[in-house]
């Protein structure tokens, strides 16, 4: 039995509006820039550099939005506005932990697709 799909490139496929190699193209940014933001929120972390935490976050949501990482919506929002009115920020650990669990699968099922 396969492991549930955490992506959906509807949208993404919308905007390509049938020019597959755009598809690709985006995945690969996605997989290029992806990792990057992760290091610098976790970077942001372990200094308790809250805007950093907050600007990586944010830079990484229209990535998460346009692969349909839906599991992960919610967890970069969450990150982000926690680091920005600097509440909650015990939250933030766990939040990084699901969004790094996650993106792995993601990473892993996308260069397989």
């Amino acid at each position: 039995m396969s492991e549930e799909k955490l992506y959906d490139l509807e949208q993404l496929d919308s905007i390509a509006a049938g020019n597959p190699d755009f598809v690709t193209k985006m995945v690969n940014m996605f997989l290029d820039m992806t990792p990057g933001l992760v290091d610098r929120i976790e970077a942001g972390l372990q200094t308790q550099d809250w805007a950093e935490v907050r600007s990586a976050a944010h830079k990484m949501k229209p990535s998460v939005d346009m692969m349909g990482i839906s599991s992960l919506r919610d967890v970069v929002r969450r990150i982000e506005g926690n680091a920005k009115s600097e509440t909650n920020l015990e939250q933030i650990p766990e939040l990084y932990f699901t969004l790094t669990e996650t993106l792995d699968k993601v990473y892993e099922q996308l260069r397989n697709r």
